[in-house]
């Protein structure tokens, strides 16, 4: 008898950090392997063993330095696989809006990214037109994920 293995899959939190009227987004290396100097939220796998909100708590401390003490609202989740061979991943979007003005956060971006900056989310509008955020004109990508995100929230 043989026994079928069950198939990979890989699951990962998403990050959207809103702050009053602005959004926190971090951009990736432009040498980076997968989306280089692209614009996205936060986020990032799931260890082994970890739970989500344990997930969301460090890949915020990893990716921009801060403590989170609000409490994460779950948006959506969405699958996908890069190709045949590959493992499914999962994602899970989450929104966590800060209290107080984004100045009085102080992002400290880690080496496996360029950059930072709060955007209004007309200024993500643009962004997106101009192909600068990951998944342009798709639901899953950046822009996607924030529009459902603030929809949700009214």
């Amino acid at each position: 008898m043989v026994l079928k293995k069950d198939p990979l899959q890989i699951v990962s939190v998403i990050v959207i950090l809103k702050c009053r009227d602005k959004l926190l987004l971090v951009r990736r290396k432009l040498d980076d392997d997968i989306f280089p100097g692209k614009w996205q939220s936060l986020g990032g796998k799931i260890e082994l063993g970890e739970t989500v909100e344990k997930a969301i708590e460090r890949e915020v401390r990893e990716e921009v330095g801060l403590t989170i003490f609000d409490k994460p609202s779950f948006i959506a989740s969405y699958n996908w696989k890069k190709d045949a061979n590959a493992a499914f991943r999962l994602g899970l979007i989450f929104l966590i809006s800060l209290k107080g003005k984004p100045l009085r956060y102080k992002v400290k971006i880690n080496d496996e990214l360029e950059g930072f900056k709060w955007f209004s989310f007309e200024e993500l509008k643009e962004m997106e037109k101009k192909d600068m955020l990951i998944g342009k004109n798709h639901s899953l990508g950046t822009f996607g994920q924030i529009k459902k995100a603030l929809n949700l929230q009214k």
